[in-house]
């Protein structure tokens, strides 16, 4: 307790540093809504402030029913949450996990020092602290040694209440949110538990107990977690993990991020040291110090010398897993189910780093208690000195001091733990002493590399830099759009964190932006169609958003924030007549109105019904579009009464595969993407290339629309150009330039109108033809024929007494004829409507929104989130907890029994 306060004493106890990045821009925004619903007394099933409403009821790392952060309720019951509470949960999590490793050790070794030492390694060793931004990932990990201990107990025991206890815990850390880890943990005790049933020493008594054991642990911490696990299941098949592809599971680290165990900055970036390889600290720094990693090899030779090889197993083959394509087992790792649902194969490293502190123990206990063999101690004093020699030697001649940071100071290190060794295995000082003077040096370098770094602090105020009231320490900009009463619109920001991330969700007000791993795959690329994204919502990938698009308009954006005077001045707001300068702030953050955003939603008298999603972003990015005049509904979406109110856009698909010339150029099969769709390039998009389609047999001749789905993801901005040859007659369109795309994956595809074009019976022949030296990916084109009529103009309707609670939206609307009713909320399963009281079915129209048919006249209309089969897990859940609770009751009465006096 003492050195977690020491070491955490800036983030606790004064304003000067708070913990960073993700910790800050994305868990405390969610933990901050999940608070303010649980205070009031409410189950936070619907988000709707980021990402234009988001079933914060399916996200795992928004630890709605992680016990610990119920303290936050308990601790903080009538004001807004802190960010230093946040901090606090955190750095407890550190501590646990110092306090359960020690627990662990002490199974493995006789005397408290050793344990103590293995504890304070593992809670403050690289890897641990390489991790802090990800709250989510340190609360899991937090959980390791405990369950560990409880299922080794009860393997060994036969004593199905430990192994029950592991299970309840195992759920526990399901519902901390990082279910990678949880996955991995449960690997872990699988090759553990098999190890021992097949080459342990008890392996004749354990058959098939560790199987049954196994499955009582996976079991009952599955149905613990039931209430979290059935909607993150349901939002996980509709969000962008769909997207992860073999190569996201198999990305890991180069192999000589293990330089870090003893040379922390290695590649820079701590102490002020210049970063002079751009890794990513988060996953590829595992710093154990010097006396760390010698006293975890030196465990390792002992288990080994025991006949006990799983250790040194399990360690190679974490160490192999997290470096992923870079090692021989990435295409097991690719194909082994439940292991390829994840990314980041680094995080392997975590149980390697799990595995070596603990081992770090057994060393201490086999170096200090003088259970090394009489042989080994007598090479060990010299073996030190080769190393430190050969160490020495090999700074000198390739000049390490000079040229890797951190080289002189970890021969120091070494030197230091070399004499101390020396002198106690002479007599000259004796254990005792020797392992307390081991702990000051691995304490040392601990506080002197991992204590206030980059990696997990940043010199900002928290009570300033993120709360409701306030952005990046300033409250003007909060204040004015909270002064707009409407409460009819969204905020679209293009800025720094934590405008453009999850900030919404503290100061309340709903935005369109913002970032989780499990966006809705819809959203995402709705927001993609005119945003250049990075990661899922984020508009951080460069210069190309299109503001003027009506798809930006029906999110009922009001407000456009930006945090970029360059920006600002590249998409010529100033000139727009679309908007009007409303604030501006500190010669930096400016702030649009939006005059044609859709307050609520609209109506229409008719619906345009198009094959699929693709082809309905596409025809909505066109030029055709209006907002206020269009629905767009998907074919598989249309049902009900509203049926005769639609009419279908003829569509014809032009496939890669059926290009029918070309200058260059192919049709392949894209290996980044997980579906493997096939694609047109394979380096088109030179001046002048072109290729061609014949379009034949039309039944319907007429104007079409002439769309296209792809990436062009480096400068210059390609531009394209279309001709259309008919019998006699010759069309040839204007350049188009092409939005460049943050990637080359198709995931970050993007549409383009390539203009209208007129088609007529025989043999159309179509060819598209490169403006610009820049390589462009064709997905997908099509042709939509255009209605022969108009859109029908806007009708006559009205939103009244619009009122939006807790999972509920609730308004009356006037209509004077049959039609739809588009209202610019996020479709999500689960989501129920009743007009007059009565039950209606919600449809999905202009890809992301709910719609209803509704006739002429006044109506009440409501609509609840009704999370699709959370009774059934919040059930499973309440149920597991209730029998373990009543076997636990009934334990203890049978014990107090046996020993009462007769």
């Amino acid at each position: 307790m003492l050195f977690t306060l020491f070491f955490y004493w800036k983030i606790l106890f004064t304003n000067r540093l708070m913990f960073p990045w993700d910790a800050a821009e994305f868990f405390y925004p969610y933990f901050h809504f999940v608070h303010e619903e649980l205070r009031h007394l409410r189950l936070p099933f619907w988000d709707p402030y980021v990402m234009s409403g988001f079933p914060i009821i399916g996200d795992m790392e928004a630890q709605i029913f992680y016990p610990i952060n119920w303290l936050f309720v308990l601790l903080n019951p009538f004001a807004p949450l802190p960010y230093k509470l946040v901090e606090g949960q955190l750095i407890l999590h550190f501590f646990l996990a110092g306090l359960f490793m020690y627990y662990l050790a002490r199974e493995f070794v006789s005397t408290a020092t050793p344990a103590l030492l293995s504890g304070i390694l593992f809670m403050a060793s690289g890897a641990m602290i390489a991790h802090t931004q990800h709250l989510a990932s340190i609360n899991s990990m937090a959980w390791y040694p405990l369950i560990f201990l409880l299922a080794r107990r009860g393997l060994f025991d036969h004593n199905y209440f430990f192994t029950a206890s592991a299970g309840m815990l195992f759920g526990i850390q399901i519902l901390a949110g990082h279910w990678q880890h949880s996955v991995y943990l449960g690997l872990f005790l699988f090759l553990y538990f098999l190890y021992e049933a097949c080459f342990g020493p008890f392996r004749r008594t354990l058959w098939p107990r560790w199987l049954v054991q196994l499955v009582v642990i996976a079991g009952l911490g599955a149905a613990l977690a039931m209430v979290q696990i059935i909607p993150s299941y349901e939002l996980g098949n509709l969000s962008v993990r769909s997207y992860l592809t073999d190569l996201d599971v198999t990305a890991g680290n180069e192999p000589r991020f293990l330089w870090t165990l003893f040379l922390p900055n290695y590649f820079g970036g701590l102490n002020g040291v210049f970063q002079w390889y751009p890794y990513d600290l988060s996953f590829n720094y595992v710093f154990l110090t010097v006396p760390g990693c010698l006293l975890a090899l030196l465990g390792l030779v002992e288990t080994i010398r025991r006949r006990n090889f799983f250790w040194l197993g399990a360690i190679l083959l974490f160490i192999e897993l997290s470096i992923g394509w870079n090692g021989h087992l990435a295409s097991i790792l690719a194909r082994t189910p439940l292991l390829n649902l994840f990314r980041n194969a680094p995080t392997f490293f975590d149980l390697a780093n799990f595995g070596l502190c603990l081992m770090a123990a057994v060393g201490a206990e086999a170096l200090f208690s003088r259970e090394l063999p009489q042989r080994f101690r007598k090479y060990l004093t010299a073996g030190l000195g080769i190393l430190l020699f050969s160490a020495t030697l090999l700074g000198l001649t390739w000049q390490l001091p000079w040229w890797t940071p951190g080289w002189s100071p970890m021969l120091g290190a070494l030197a230091l733990v070399s004499l101390i060794l020396s002198a106690m295995l002479r007599n000259r000082i004796s254990p005792g002493v020797s392992q307390w003077a081991i702990l000051g040096v691995m304490v040392f370098e601990l506080c002197y590399y991992n204590m206030n770094q980059t990696i997990n602090a940043t010199r900002e105020n928290p009570q300033t830099y993120l709360t409701r009231d306030l952005a990046i320490h300033r409250s003007e900009m909060v204040q004015f759009l909270r002064s707009d009463t409407a409460n009819d619109f969204r905020v679209a920001a293009i800025a720094e964190y934590p405008w453009s991330g999850n900030g919404w969700n503290v100061w309340r007000i709903p935005g369109i932006y913002g970032w989780n791993p499990i966006t809705l795959r819809r959203y995402e690329r709705y927001i993609r169609t005119f945003t250049q994204t990075s990661d899922h919502t984020l508009p951080y990938g460069g210069p190309d958003h299109n503001i003027d698009s009506p798809l930006l308009d029906l999110l009922g954006t009001k407000y456009l924030l930006l945090g970029d005077p360059v920006l600002e001045e590249k998409l010529k707001l100033r000139e727009s007549p679309r908007f009007d300068r409303a604030f501006f702030l500190a010669n930096w953050w400016a702030l649009y109105r939006n005059k044609d955003y859709l307050p609520h939603g609209w109506f229409y008298p008719r619906a345009t019904v198009v094959p699929n999603e693709d082809v309905a972003l596409a025809v909505m990015n066109s030029r055709w579009f209006d907002a206020r005049r269009t629905l767009v509904v998907e074919k598989d979406d249309l049902r009900g009464e509203g049926t005769s109110l639609a009419e279908e856009l003829p569509t014809i698909f032009l496939r890669p595969e059926d290009v029918a010339a070309a200058s260059n150029g192919r049709a392949l099969v894209d290996p980044l993407c997980r579906a493997h769709p096939i694609l047109f390039g394979d380096y088109w998009g030179a001046r002048g290339s072109w290729f061609q389609y014949n379009v034949t047999g039309l039944t319907q001749p007429g104007r079409y629309l002439l769309l296209m789905q792809y990436t062009a993801g480096q400068l210059p901005t390609p531009s394209l150009r279309v001709e259309v040859k008919n019998e006699n007659n010759t069309q040839s369109q204007d350049p188009v330039p092409l939005q460049v795309t943050y990637d080359w994956v198709c995931h970050k595809a993007r549409t383009v109108e390539l203009g209208e074009v007129e088609l007529g019976p025989g043999t159309n022949q179509i060819t598209v033809r490169s403006e610009e030296d820049s390589v462009v990916n064709i997905y997908s084109l099509w042709l939509v024929r255009i209605p022969p009529a108009a859109p029908p103009e806007p009708v006559t309707f009205s939103f009244d007494n619009f009122s939006a609670a807790a999972n509920q939206i609730s308004f009356d609307v006037r209509v004077d004829r049959d039609g739809f009713l588009l209202l610019n909320e996020i479709h999500y399963p689960g989501w129920e409507a009743t007009l007059d009281g009565k039950p209606v079915e919600l449809l999905r129209a202009d890809t992301i929104f709910r719609s209803l048919y509704v006739p002429s006249g006044s109506h009440r209309i409501g609509m609840r989130f009704r999370p699709r089969y959370f009774a059934w897990g919040a059930a499973g859940s309440l149920l597991t907890l209730g029998s373990f609770l009543g076997v636990l009751i009934v334990r203890r009465r049978r014990r107090s029994q046996r020993t009462r006096p007769s």
